[in-house]
C-alpha cells in the first residue's frame, strides 16, 4: 500500500492520519480478563464458558511480541481488569517494555492501597466506566447496588495520587437525562467526561443491549447546538475521506487482543487472527495475515462503496465490526448509525439553512 501523507493537520492528527492510512500500529488493547465485578446490561463481551484464560506468563509472553510491532500505547481492559490478582504484574511487565499504558476499568475495587499501586505505576490515563449523575441510575445500569458511591470513591482515591481520571459514560436512555450532571460532577472531581452515544450488540450476535440506547428525540437534541458542550461539536460536520483513505483504524492503527489471546484487527471486529501464543513474529502476522489484510480492504471500500450509496453516508460514523455481528456483512448499514447519520445530516442541513437566511 503506498503511503499517503496528508497535510493541514495537527502534529497528533496528522500522527494518526498516517497510522491510519499506512497501517502503522499504534495501539493494542487487550481484554485479560473477562470476569467483571459489575452486570452491566449494554455489556457486549461473551465469555466462553469452560475456557481458559491465559496466564500471567503467557500474556507477558505476548506483551514482548506486541513491544516487536511497534506499538505505542498499551490498553488493559476487561471485563474488570483488576479482579486479576496478578494485574499489577502484568502492567508492570508492560510498563518496562515502554508501552504508555492506559487502563480501563470500573473503579469497584480502587481503594486506597489499589490507588497509591496505580501511582507508582503512573499509567498514561486511566480510564473509568461511568453511568449516572443518581445512585439510583447508577446501580441500576450496573446491576450491583452499591455500586455508585463506590465507584465515586475510587476516583476520589486515583485523584488524590495525582493520576489523571478520564471517566466514560455510555449515553442509555436510562441516564441521557443527566449527561450534563454527570459533566459537572466529573469536573468536580478534576476529571475529564466524555459520553459515547453507541451501544453495540453483544459479540455473540445479541441483539438485547441495543433496547437500551438513546431514544431518537433525545439524539435529535444531542447533535444540535443544545448539547455542543457534550459532543464538542456546534454543527455536526461531515466525512472527509480525501484526507484519510480508510473508514477507521480496524487493522491499521489497533490490535486487540481477548483473554484467551486471540489477536482482532480491533475490539469491535472479532475476526481471529491467529493465537498470541502461536505467533512467532507479530511483524510478519501484521503484513501477512489474510483476515488483516481482508479488513483492511473492506475498510477502504466502505467509504467508496456503503457510504456513497447511504443517502446520510457523508455522516455515518461507520463500524463495519458492529455491521457484520448486526447485518452479517460488514458493509451493511445497521440501524443504529442510519438513525444517527440522518439526524446529524439534518442538523447539519438545519445550520446551513439558517446562515443563508441570516446572510440575505
Amino acid at each position: 500500500m503506498s503511503e499517503y501523507t496528508p497535510s493541514g493537520l495537527s502534529p497528533y492528527a496528522n500522527l494518526i492520519a498516517r497510522s491510519w492510512n499506512s497501517a502503522m500500529p499504534m495501539t493494542a488493547l487487550w481484554e485479560i480478563t473477562y470476569a467483571c465485578n459489575h452486570k452491566c446490561a449494554f455489556c457486549y463481551n461473551c465469555p466462553e464458558r469452560g475456557r481458559r484464560e491465559l496466564s500471567k506468563d503467557q500474556i507477558i509472553e505476548g506483551l514482548h511480541k506486541i513491544a516487536d510491532l511497534g506499538c505505542i500505547f498499551l490498553v488493559l481492559s476487561g471485563g474488570e481488569p483488576l479482579t486479576r490478582p496478578d494485574f499489577f504484574d502484568i502492567a508492570w511487565a508492560g510498563k518496562r517494555l515502554g508501552f504508555a499504558l492506559r487502563v480501563y476499568t470500573n473503579g469497584y475495587l480502587v481503594d486506597e492501597i489499589v490507588a497509591r499501586k496505580m501511582r507508582d505505576l503512573m499509567p498514561f490515563e486511566i480510564e473509568v466506566s461511568f453511568h449516572g449523575s443518581r445512585a439510583e441510575t447508577f446501580d441500576k445500569l450496573t446491576g450491583v447496588p452499591g455500586s455508585f458511591e463506590r465507584v465515586l470513591q475510587g476516583i476520589r482515591n486515583l485523584r488524590a495520587q495525582g493520576l489523571k481520571v478520564n471517566m466514560k459514560c455510555p449515553i442509555t436512555r436510562w441516564n441521557q437525562s443527566e449527561l450534563r450532571e454527570i459533566k459537572a460532577l466529573a469536573e468536580s472531581l478534576g476529571c475529564h467526561a466524555e459520553f459515547d452515544a453507541v451501544i453495540t450488540p453483544r459479540d455473540d450476535g445479541d441483539t438485547s443491549p441495543l433496547a437500551l440506547q438513546a431514544d431518537r428525540e433525545f439524539l435529535e437534541k444531542l447533535w444540535s447546538p443544545e448539547y455542543a458542550d457534550i459532543t464538542h461539536e456546534e454543527v455536526p460536520v461531515p466525512r472527509n475521506d480525501t484526507i484519510v483513505q480508510a473508514n477507521c483504524g480496524t487493522g491499521r492503527s489497533t490490535v486487540a487482543l481477548d483473554p484467551y489471546g486471540n489477536i482482532y484487527p480491533c475490539v469491535q471486529w472479532r475476526r481471529s487472527a491467529g493465537l498470541i501464543t502461536e505467533v512467532q513474529d507479530m511483524r510478519a502476522l501484521w503484513k501477512e495475515s489474510p483476515v488483516l489484510n481482508e479488513v483492511r480492504r473492506i475498510a477502504l471500500e466502505i467509504p467508496k462503496t456503503t457510504l456513497k450509496t447511504c443517502e446520510s453516508g457523508e455522516f455515518c460514523s461507520f463500524c463495519p465490526g458492529v455491521a457484520e455481528v448486526q447485518t452479517g456483512d460488514p458493509r451493511n448499514i445497521y440501524p443504529q448509525v442510519k438513525m444517527t447519520s440522518e439526524i446529524r445530516k439534518q442538523k447539519h442541513s438545519d445550520f446551513l439553512s439558517i446562515q443563508s437566511k441570516t446572510a440575505s
